[in-house]
């Protein structure tokens, strides 16, 4: 069975329905040929003077429309206390317009007009905004009531409306008061054993227990401390002891915070142990919901988490929202990350001062927060008591933030390097078929360079991946490995796909295209378009930037399929023992930022969606699948584009260049004969 578009044309209605009064604020920012970009609401007319004095902490005090009218009002933030002003006003006065609507989206998702005035259709902004106000699925289905949309892991911050709904909830829950948060501060990590590996444990710190306890009474001891203090051969032991009880304490309260959150149900049976699937569920659901990059358990992350009261952990949700609402805004990237040397990047300004590459991501955010008057948990508190859920309907606000740096111009001289880090080209397993894992000391980087006169710097330093050795499909049905290489050269970044569709090739295994869903109460197995996209889950992400061999001289560029975008598989890109099928994946967030900043600082055509309208029939477990995908996502093209240059990197083992051709699976038995070769007919 095929998944059409129902589903999606329904949540366009539904959620378009919703926000039917919602009118996009922004600056206007000149598009070229293709499309224009989203600019002020006609509506806005002469500059209003500020009110003389600030609206007070009262809901009924702040501005809002009149029913049906689509006015957005406009709040200038002083000293934490809001003032109103028409947004023209603002920004000619320097001030800086920052949505807190419910239906932003970042710049890849806005609404374009084409030449006439006609919208642009972007097939996932709607996706997106369900997304983030957790309304729907990545299926485009209504949620159940119980089901809750966690999706900052994959680059799409949760609506405001919705961090004031969980913090306001959170408020009321009395379960948190029994949580002793101070104690899971003092615990690293909590092992989370086997049933059987338990047990054992149990057992040894039992009979350490006992014979602290039999030296305790022979010593004539008070305490147990007091025996160590006089017999430090004991302190292993006694610290063993500690530890494990630490520990077991820990664990008993951070079972009550999953449940009290609503991660563990109360009466769902479950097992400490990392293979219960409800409790490692739980644990992973904890983790997006608090944006931790760590496999499901209770680990240093985690633990840090979960020592977060409520109303602080919502808090730090704010901010994470706010801070993406901010950096598409302003137009900023930096973040701390670039390095030269291994030394912070610096440059030289106007007045001959070499300075860092500042951190202008959490600079301008902080600057956000202060004037908003929302840096403690305690002022958000109030902040989101002043403003109902209906505010953020309408709600922008116009900050001053701190200025850009010199080098920041309309169109900025940008280049990507790739740093493929340690590659290995032999295989991953040794003659009896046994994996191994090849050692990378040096992982693969991504950085963004600007040229400032003569200068050349980075911004932004990022993990990414390389390709490797993955199963591959072959025409005889089988499964081999394959070498997949990521291209090194010269490269240009000339087309940026936001909701970007991955078209699965032949070779791909076809276990991968389908999947299990809830279809109309029942189990059932559909195409696995999550794979495929548009979606946060997809093999591209939420945006794919295209890596080109340039073309010239009459002819076009080429292309070898490799790409640098956003993946769901976050925990893979720094995980020395993965890779990918060769393209450089980025975690969602950062890719969205990284193709922000580069289409608002370069000179682009805005295409549109580009149709596809592709169908595919597969056979699988005695029954065919039709496979249908309408788009390749909503295309951008730079102009000129971005030149990349992909490095070597430092080559390790015996084998000094890629093996091409398939390899046999270790654990497989193959029919007689040669096998085939990727290029068609078979290898000798």
């Amino acid at each position: 069975m095929s998944r059409d578009s129902a589903p999606l044309v329904n949540l366009i209605s539904d959620v378009s329905l919703i926000l039917a009064t919602c009118l996009a604020l922004s600056c206007s920012r000149g598009g070229e040929r293709g499309g224009t970009e989203p600019s002020p609401p006609s509506g806005a007319t002469a500059a209003l003077t500020p009110s003389p004095t600030p609206l007070p902490l009262d809901p009924e005090a702040v501005p809002r429309p009149a029913e049906g009218d689509a006015a957005s009002p406009t709040l200038v933030f002083v000293d934490g206390l809001p003032q109103k002003m028409d947004p023209e006003a603002a920004v000619r006065e320097g001030f800086t317009i920052i949505s807190l609507r419910d239906d932003w989206t970042p710049y890849i998702f806005s609404e374009f007009t084409d030449a006439a005035g006609d919208i642009l259709p972007n097939r996932y902004r709607q996706i997106y905004i369900g997304l983030a106000n957790e309304l729907t699925d990545g299926d485009g289905r209504a949620l159940d009531a119980t089901d809750r949309n966690y999706l900052e892991v994959f680059g799409i911050p949760p609506a405001l409306s919705l961090v004031r709904r969980r913090l306001l909830e959170d408020e009321e829950k009395a379960c948190h008061k029994a949580i002793d948060y101070a104690l899971l501060a003092t615990v690293d990590r909590v092992p989370l054993p086997t049933p059987a590996e338990a047990k054992s444990k149990a057992g040894q710190i039992a009979g350490l227990r006992r014979r602290l306890e039999k030296a305790r009474i022979a010593g004539h001891h008070e305490t147990i401390a007091a025996l160590v203090t006089a017999d430090n051969t004991l302190a292993d032991e006694a610290a063993a002891v500690e530890t494990f009880d630490q520990r077991d304490l820990a664990l008993k309260h951070a079972i009550a915070r999953l449940k009290c959150d609503g991660h563990l149900g109360e009466s769902t049976r479950f097992r400490v142990d990392p293979n219960d699937g409800h409790f490692r569920d739980a644990l992973q659901s904890f983790g997006m919901r608090h944006m931790v990059y760590e496999y499901p358990g209770l680990r240093t992350g985690t633990m840090k988490a979960m020592a977060l009261p409520p109303l602080e952990s919502n808090h730090a949700q704010f901010v994470r929202a706010l801070r993406e609402r901010v950096v598409d805004a302003v137009h900023i990237l930096e973040d701390g990350t670039a390095t030269m040397d291994g030394e912070p990047a610096t440059w030289v300004n106007a007045a001959g001062e070499r300075v860092p590459v500042e951190n202008l991501v959490e600079k301008f955010t902080q600057a956000a927060i202060e004037q908003l008057g929302v840096e403690t948990p305690e002022k958000l508190l109030a902040f989101l008591r002043q403003h109902p859920a209906e505010d953020f309907k309408f709600l922008n606000v116009a900050l001053r933030l701190p200025p850009l740096p010199e080098y920041y111009s309309e169109h900025m001289e940008l280049d990507l390097i790739v740093d493929r880090g340690d590659v290995w080209y032999e295989p991953a397993w040794k003659d009896d078929g046994v994996l191994y894992t090849q050692g990378r000391d040096r992982m693969p980087r991504l950085h963004l360079y600007v040229r400032h006169g003569e200068q050349r710097f980075p911004l932004v330093k990022w993990p990414t991946t390389i390709g490797g050795w993955r199963a591959e499909q072959a025409p005889n049905g089988y499964e081999y490995y394959r070498y997949k290489n990521s291209d090194v050269g010269r490269r240009i970044l000339r087309q940026i796909i936001a909701g970007p569709t991955w078209v699965a090739p032949p070779s791909t295994p076809i276990r991968g295209l389908v999947k299990n869903a809830n279809v109309h109460g029942s189990r059932e197995r559909i195409v696995n378009y999550d794979e495929m996209g548009p979606g946060y889950l997809s093999a591209y992400g939420l945006v794919a930037g295209y890596f080109f061999m340039p073309g010239g001289e009459g002819r076009p560029d080429g292309d070898n399929g490799i790409r640098a975008h956003g993946s769901s598989d976050y925990l893979s890109i720094t995980n020395s023992s993965k890779f990918s099928h060769g393209c450089h994946r980025l975690w969602n967030w950062a890719a969205v930022r990284l193709y922000d900043f580069i289409l608002q600082h370069r000179h682009k055509k805005i295409i549109g969606n580009r149709p596809l309208n592709a169908v595919r029939q597969f056979y699988k477990d005695e029954y065919v699948y039709e496979l249908r995908l309408q788009t390749r996502g909503f295309q951008f093209e730079l102009t000129p584009p971005l030149q990349i240059d992909v490095l070597e990197g430092r080559i390790r083992g015996r084998v000094r260049s890629p093996i091409d051709g398939y390899v046999r699976k270790p654990d497989v038995i193959y029919p007689p004969g040669p096998d085939p070769s990727p290029k068609g007919g078979t290898e000798p």
